[in-house]
């Protein structure tokens, strides 16, 4: 954990946090803090700062806030579309989107997505939760992303995805990885554009039917690589692809 995340179900009054789980374990065994150490801490959606351990008791860790003055930074707009993949996978899925500052993260059926996986209890929200933080205490950020189950695909790109699109009067750049393209992400944006819908699909890759689809509404395809990725690789490295793009095009 590179920031510890308090939540308001933390809060016993005051600037008093008490943590009991997984994060009273890394400050106590992995950073090795006493009572009096500061430590990095900051609030699901909320500011960043410092805080100082008030005291250590059987695995209990109580914490000050003591200078929340640090904003989190305002990231690009990132809407993540990916096929909902098997629970273990969703796992490191969600990890990743809340590491890497995605803005709302949209579950959507697909040909080679199992029904099965739609009664998955990671489906719902509070199953979610303890993964999106998990990510959010490694990327040092603390906007959670907004998670959306979709279980009918064209639904989602002929109706939801429109109004997505009109919120907002800056374009929405559609990017659709594909393992079957040659197009390098470079010659599809400039990595100027400030909302994108990246597109991600099954373990067994989208169908010519969704594909062709997702290029009528607008989608462009770009190309990860000549590897065969499993689901959450892909999601990194595309959204590596495009913080890196963005970088360069920054200096």
């Amino acid at each position: 954990m590179n920031l510890i995340i308090l939540t308001p179900y933390d809060c016993i009054g005051g600037d008093s946090y008490r943590v009991d789980d997984n994060r009273a374990e890394h400050i106590i065994t992995i950073l090795k803090l006493t009572p009096g150490d500061y430590l990095e801490i900051g609030f699901v959606n909320g500011p960043q700062g410092r805080g100082r351990i008030e005291s250590i008791t059987d695995g209990v860790v109580s914490v000050v806030a003591e200078d929340m003055s640090t904003i989190p930074p305002v990231l690009p707009e990132i809407n993540l579309i990916c096929a909902l993949p098997r629970p273990q996978t969703l796992k490191k899925v969600l990890i990743t989107s809340a590491m890497m500052g995605v803005c709302s993260l949209h579950l959507v059926r697909a040909n080679r997505v199992e029904k099965s996986y739609f009664q998955s209890p990671l489906i719902e929200a509070e199953n979610q939760f303890r993964y999106l933080v998990e990510g959010l205490a490694q990327g040092k950020l603390t906007r959670l992303p907004e998670v959306i189950v979709h279980d009918r695909f064209r639904p989602f790109f002929e109706d939801f995805l429109p109004k997505l699109e009109s919120t907002h009067k800056t374009p929405l750049l559609k990017l659709l990885a594909d393992g079957d393209e040659s197009n390098l992400l470079y010659t599809v944006c400039d990595g100027h554009e400030s909302r994108i819908a990246l597109a991600i699909g099954p373990e067994g890759g989208w169908v010519p039917f969704e594909i062709e689809l997702m290029q009528s509404v607008g989608f462009r395809r770009f190309t990860l690589g000549r590897w065969t990725l499993r689901v959450e690789h892909a999601v990194t490295a595309a959204l590596s692809q495009i913080e890196l793009l963005r970088l360069r095009q920054s200096d």
